[in-house]
């Protein structure tokens, strides 16, 4: 991962991004009125997170409310709304949310990266990861 990537995403609610050089992040966002602009390296994280969010909680909650109506033998409602929970649960897995957080010590930068972005962002967290677990200068 050398040279200049941007991962774009929101943070805040607000497009933002993280430019990587070699080891030099450059965090670009909006909070508020007040624009950040955060230089770090790679070594100065004291931890990242990634997640794949591919769960719908509005699915669950669906599903459950299915279950309810089939139980009370309103199925017509029930086998709808069931046939609705799978396809927002197969949506969902198909087109995941992706986090990315880093943890600077005094506070935690944390984006929705875009998912075209997701490979690069992926596999910054995936170095982070190694360096702070092999203490790699």
């Amino acid at each position: 991962m050398s040279g200049g990537i941007v991962i774009r995403g929101q943070a805040y609610q607000r497009p933002a991004s993280l430019d990587v050089n070699m080891d030099t992040l450059t965090w670009r966002a909006r909070r508020g009125v007040e624009p950040e602009n955060i230089a770090t390296t790679i070594h100065e994280l004291r931890d990242v997170t990634w997640l794949e969010k591919r769960w719908s909680p509005g699915a669950g909650i669906l599903a459950a409310l299915s279950v309810v109506w089939i139980a009370q033998d309103i199925a017509v409602y029930g086998l709808v709304t069931l046939a609705v929970a799978i396809a927002l649960s197969i949506h969902r897995w198909l087109r995941p949310r992706y986090w990315l957080g880093l943890d600077l010590g005094t506070r935690w930068l944390v984006m929705r990266v875009d998912p075209t972005c997701a490979d690069h962002a992926r596999r910054l967290a995936d170095r982070i990861q190694v360096r702070l677990l092999t203490g790699e200068v």
